[in-house]
């Protein structure tokens, strides 16, 4: 490689020209998924010939393994929800990972019917990944054969009665807290969008949150679009860092929303990303939740990665005096504000 150019640029400018030869491809008492519209790959092409006309582009692709074999609950597969801006650009892609028993629905609207995070980071430029986890129902990643000779893993889906304390909403189902940011008025529409999920104790093997499947599709969707924006939330940041760790000349940026398994290692925090900068986000009511640790972790990290990547940092925003912010804050009624705060770290 010329001293010139930096790998991650070098792979910034051939991966999508690359893509195109590249093969991408607790019980439950809720039914509803939500739907996305298949469309041409937007990898069909070299980046600069993806738009010929003023409209945005919206669609989903598969990536991942599915091959599968009688021990394999979750196969390789996993479904893309991509949205690109309406104008030819050259800022990163960002890709967005859901927390566990969540679907790309939490990026890409909201339950009372604002814009979602989605539609805020394209308009700033970004071509947006959105990545639907195997073990989602909805995504493909499950061998439905291998789900009824399993003894170990079942389907679960999240309850609003679990959620909603956990989640930051109110002390208990349906009492709110008087500052609370999320549209509880319309929790109806989360709810219903809760997809049902495989429960393995272990997802196949790896850890709880960071299944090899899970991995190894998020790693190829960054081997086909190229480094990237690496955006998790809650459990997703089980596979995120993990991905991380094992491209991370793939990874620009971590983007860590209340993350599951920050790491405190040093070691492993200076293989995540390489140099890339790391920022936590946390709302508020932490130690209501019960998220307390979590949250010491997610500095521990930043200030890790801050000894190579000064830009590291952690919001919290009750420090920053934004209060009321639960843990799907990119559905709060201020998700604007914190994805443009989000925006300008990313661009500086």
């Amino acid at each position: 490689m010329s001293s010139g150019i930096s790998r991650k640029a070098f792979l910034r400018t051939t991966g999508v020209a690359l893509a195109a030869t590249i093969a991408g491809c607790n019980s439950i008492t809720d039914n509803s998924e939500p739907n996305t519209n298949t469309q041409t790959s937007p990898e069909a092409s070299p980046q600069s010939e993806q738009q010929n006309d003023d409209s945005p582009t919206f669609g989903s692709f598969y990536v991942g393994n599915a091959n599968t074999s009688s021990s394999t609950i979750i196969d390789g597969r996993a479904e893309v929800v991509y949205t690109r801006p309406d104008t030819a650009t050259d800022k990163s892609p960002v890709v967005m990972v859901p927390g566990l028993g969540l679907s790309p629905y939490i990026y890409t609207t909201t339950p009372d019917g604002r814009r979602g995070w989605v539609e805020y980071f394209a308009e700033a430029g970004h071509p947006v990944y959105v990545f639907n986890p195997p073990r989602n129902v909805d995504s493909g990643g499950l061998d439905t054969g291998s789900l009824q000779k399993s003894d170990s893993a079942s389907l679960s889906r999240w309850s609003i009665d679990r959620a909603w304390p956990t989640w930051g909403f109110g002390p208990e189902v349906g009492d709110p807290y008087e500052d609370v940011r999320y549209p509880v008025e319309s929790v109806d529409q989360l709810v219903a969008s809760f997809p049902a999920y495989v429960s393995t104790g272990g997802g196949g093997g790896g850890s709880r949150f960071a299944s090899p499947q899970e991995t190894a599709a998020l790693k190829a969707l960054l081997n086909r679009i190229g480094p990237s924006v690496l955006l998790v939330h809650s459990a997703g940041g089980g596979s995120g860092f993990a991905v991380a760790q094992t491209v991370p000349d793939l990874v620009e940026r971590i983007v860590a929303v209340e993350p599951v398994g920050a790491p405190t290692d040093p070691q492993i925090v200076a293989e995540m990303g390489g140099d890339a900068p790391f920022m936590g986000v946390y709302g508020d009511y932490v130690g209501e939740r019960g998220q307390t640790g979590r949250k010491e972790a997610t500095q521990t990290t930043a200030e890790l990665a801050g000894e190579v990547s000064p830009a590291s940092t952690l919001l919290s925003l009750p420090d920053e005096g934004v209060s009321g912010n639960t843990h799907l804050m990119m559905q709060d009624d201020n998700n604007g504000e914190i994805a443009d705060r989000i925006l300008t770290w990313i661009g500086d």
